[in-house]
């Protein structure tokens, strides 16, 4: 059994107020950015922005899709979609929390990455990434050694 997110003593509920990560956008990963960008555009998503190989839309309920254009050479058989979630603080914590309620870290940050992610798959290999805002790879890395 794994331990729950977090829980109100009060209660004994969970309540995200306090974790490491908050919800950030739901990504998934493409061959054909502009097709996949107007068939998303046909059942309701609204473009946003595109920058480099990405491409932002919202739905009118505010969910955020991140179309991303996949070109690296490794294997790509995991990565169909993956939910965002935002490192609110300590990376290092981050990690440890989603480590500890069952999932298993799937990716590290690499040199060619557009941005700063950890991937972690859930109990079937779904993934989430952990999208760290506040710091570089430089300093990350930097601070491990």
């Amino acid at each position: 059994s794994y331990p729950t997110a977090m829980t109100d003593n009060n209660t004994n509920t969970s309540t995200w107020a306090d974790a490491p990560i908050s919800f950030r956008n739901i990504v998934r990963y493409v061959k054909d950015l502009d097709a996949n960008t107007k068939m998303y555009e046909a059942i309701g998503f609204k473009f946003q922005n595109k920058r480099g190989d990405m491409t932002t839309l919202k739905n009118d309920e505010g969910l955020t899709l991140i179309l991303h254009q996949w070109s690296d050479p490794r294997d790509t058989s995991f990565l169909d979609s993956s939910i965002g979630f935002t490192v609110k603080s300590d990376i290092a914590e981050a990690r440890k929390y989603v480590e500890s309620v069952g999932f298993k870290l799937l990716r590290l940050p690499a040199d060619g990455d557009k941005g700063f992610f950890f991937i972690y798959g859930d109990l079937d290999g779904n993934p989430i990434n952990l999208v760290v805002i506040h710091q570089t790879k430089k300093q990350y890395y930097k601070a491990k050694l």
